[in-house]
């Protein structure tokens, strides 16, 4: 008898929470973005803490920690120029969690 997942990602909300921080900065409306392996993806984060630790190598001044839904994340990075292509969970920047959104 074969067997139907009801969820095909189970694996991307295992890995991902439903609420992330991402960094953006007010001014210009820029997000924080990463690059892993030549991928390009919105930096996002499990705790205030890591994103705000994140922010310290960013190159501009009063980055804001911005609380979002799994979905809101999904659809800022969508809404990214390219070559952000992805949501990147950045708890460990050695191994990203990445989501793919285009």
């Amino acid at each position: 008898m074969s067997q139907t997942l009801t969820c095909p990602f189970l694996e991307i909300e295992d890995s991902i929470p439903e609420t992330l921080f991402v960094l953006k900065h007010p001014p210009s409306g820029k997000f924080g973005c990463y690059c892993h392996e030549g991928v390009h993806g919105l930096a996002c984060f499990s705790s205030e803490m890591s994103a705000f630790r994140f922010a310290e190598w960013i190159d501009l001044s009063g980055m804001a920690c911005l609380e979002v839904s799994f979905d809101e994340a999904r659809e800022i990075a969508k809404a990214r120029p390219m070559p952000i292509v992805s949501l990147m969970l950045l708890d460990d920047l050695r191994q990203p969690k990445i989501h793919y959104v285009r």
